[in-house]
């Protein structure tokens, strides 16, 4: 099992915003550094995106913390 994985190049399109969350979606948080909770002067998180959830359930990814990073420490 990879901790890291590359995830391909997201393009964002801007639109309205949805009332319901679409079934079978993982709302992913987005965060620039991999230290989540960031700094008073730059907070960490940037925003949530749905993400399809694939064979199992949203919750499985929430229990693993599963999240997209910007930038890693190396």
């Amino acid at each position: 099992m990879e901790l890291i994985y590359h995830m391909p190049i997201i393009h964002f399109k801007p639109v309205e915003a949805k009332k319901s969350k679409g079934k079978g979606t993982y709302p992913c948080p987005l965060y620039l550094y991999p230290l989540r909770t960031g700094s008073r002067e730059r907070p960490s998180f940037m925003l949530m995106i749905e993400l399809k959830a694939g064979a199992v359930e949203a919750e499985a990814w929430v229990k693993r913390g599963t999240a997209l990073l910007l930038a890693l420490a190396e």
